[in-house]
């Protein structure tokens, strides 16, 4: 499949320069997707416009609410008005990255929970995160948490806070310890913050690529 439909005018992309003056990655959106090119939002950095030259390679990830798909081109033209946005070629092939339901990575960012019970919610409680991925994530806790139960998770990623409602599906006593492995899925999370956690997991799996340890 060439995932051509997946480009869509709205959806957020990363943009990513691999060298030169201008190398690093930024935010932006598609604008517009014609027959031959497909336009894109001239990303910012610090508020000031990031003046990418036509010629410049770059490499585009972005993502929908299944997998995240990447593609690389070039700019074409710069346009100014009525805002700044750059013209690409519209690729020949893009590539699927994951699937958000089935990849698990190991991530390691602080993590509380509350319970939630019927006189509300509890006391937080410190946890250690295993693993993460679009739809749910492991931690470690000493909490023998009922399967079925309702948390209140608070996760400090990269990006920013997430709090979300998580529902435990699975928890698994580690032995010669106090400690319990627990599996959630997320419970009612906002699409913004999927997106955030599934970016999240894709430059943790992009950097374990990197340093040949999947």
């Amino acid at each position: 499949m060439s995932y051509k439909n997946k480009l869509l005018p709205g959806r957020n992309i990363d943009l990513e320069i691999e060298e030169g003056e201008y190398q690093g990655k930024y935010r932006s959106r598609i604008e517009d997707v014609g027959s031959k090119v497909i336009m894109v939002g001239t990303p910012y950095a610090k508020g000031v416009v990031v003046p990418l030259r036509e010629g410049t390679q770059l490499t585009i990830t972005f993502w929908d609410e299944i997998s995240a798909y990447s593609f690389t081109g070039k700019v074409m033209q710069r346009v100014a008005v009525p805002v700044p946005m750059l013209v690409l070629e519209l690729p020949e092939s893009i590539s699927k990255i994951q699937r958000r339901n089935f990849v698990r990575i190991p991530a390691f960012f602080p993590l509380t929970f509350r319970m939630v019970t019927k006189e509300g919610l509890s006391d937080a409680k410190g946890a250690v995160m295993v693993d993460l991925s679009g739809g749910g994530m492991r931690f470690k806790t000493e909490e023998d948490l009922d399967n079925n139960s309702l948390l209140f998770a608070q996760m400090k990623l990269p990006s920013g806070e997430i709090q979300t409602p998580v529902r435990v599906c699975r928890k698994e006593k580690i032995d010669n310890t106090k400690q319990y492995v627990i599996s959630v899925e997320f419970h009612d999370l906002s699409d913004r913050d999927r997106d955030r956690i599934i970016r999240c997991v894709f430059e943790l799996q992009r950097e374990m690529r990197r340093k040949g340890l999947i």
